[in-house]
């Protein structure tokens, strides 16, 4: 019993000390990783968080960066803008939420430019309405939450044949926090956090050291997809830059960090959420009409990629 009793407050002291260095760490400038030797797949590459990651990631000079949308023409213009800045890119029309179409695109892209060795998963769609009359559900499922699962399949393996790989997962807040209105979004982002943070165990679990998992949560972004979405008060609580968000997932990719809220105040967020009683989260919700936020999302940029969809891959 006692035995059990020191290794129960050993392990509390060695969970704070880990708490307490990470945060140290986090405030320190830690060291990044290189890459320049890196091929980068980004889904939902040609607009919005997808294309800011592209022009984030170039930045660092990488091997070379392949776009995946269903939108041709945003892909060209933001591949012919990686370009400008001296990095390879090439990218594909593809349907992520199409299993099928990821399968037969991944081994174009092995075949092509080699072993995938950083996956952004961040192509995603919001269908807001009542749960009981929305007939997107399943929609939203596989292109935000199915979509991790097939590319994650299709380029995991030579990362753990390679043990040197980073998979991102662009998750949200709403992976943490549901909100009325969207509950498909909600579930498939819980879902896509739960995949992202078991994949994370499993991998150490079977000795993958080189392999990294980054789950971003991000606060309202200030993009189409959720343009009109508001809050009582903007001016508190203002919407996320595309800039500043990709920002902030290129640190973390390059000092390896696991999970990413942006911004910071977020962490308290979450803390409030899971510590405080049921009715003083509604209560709070209700004062800053965060029940209302997606009451004018505009109807017609609900979609974070077009309805434009090519059978064929171009590159």
């Amino acid at each position: 019993m006692a035995l059990q009793k020191l290794s129960v407050a050993w392990a509390f002291i060695r969970t704070l000390c880990l708490i307490m260095w990470t945060s140290v760490r986090d405030w320190l400038k830690p060291s990044e990783k290189d890459l320049t030797e890196e091929v980068i797949l980004i889904t939902g590459g040609g607009r919005g968080i997808g294309r800011s990651l592209a022009l984030q990631f170039a930045q660092k000079q990488p091997k070379h960066i392949i776009l995946w949308e269903r939108n041709e023409t945003a892909l060209s213009n933001t591949a012919k803008d990686v370009q400008k800045l001296g990095v390879n890119c090439s990218f594909m029309l593809c349907d992520v939420s199409s299993k099928d179409q990821v399968y037969a695109m991944a081994k174009e892209v092995q075949a092509k430019f080699g072993h995938v060795t950083i996956l952004v998963n961040n192509a995603g769609v919001v269908n807001p309405g009542s749960f009981l009359t929305n007939e997107k559900f399943e929609q939203t499922l596989h292109t935000n939450t199915f979509a991790h699962f097939w590319t994650t399949r299709a380029f995991l393996p030579s990362m753990i044949e390679l043990n040197r790989g980073h998979i991102v997962t662009v998750s949200s807040m709403l992976g943490l926090a549901g909100l009325n209105r969207v509950v498909d979004y909600c579930t498939s982002k819980f879902a896509a956090t739960g995949f992202s943070e078991a994949l994370n165990l499993e991998l150490r679990d079977i000795g993958v050291t080189g392999v990294n998992i980054t789950t971003v949560h991000p606060y309202l972004v200030d993009n189409a997809m959720f343009a009109g979405a508001t809050t009582r008060f903007p001016s508190l609580f203002p919407p996320v830059p595309e800039e500043y968000l990709s920002e902030k997932i290129l640190a973390a990719v390059l000092s390896n960090r696991s999970v990413l809220c942006v911004p910071r105040l977020m962490y308290f967020v979450v803390l409030f959420y899971c510590i405080a009683p049921v009715s003083a989260v509604l209560a709070v919700m209700k004062f800053l009409q965060v029940n209302k936020t997606i009451d004018h999302l505009h109807s017609e940029q609900r979609s974070g990629e077009s309805s434009h969809l090519a059978k064929r891959p171009s590159s």
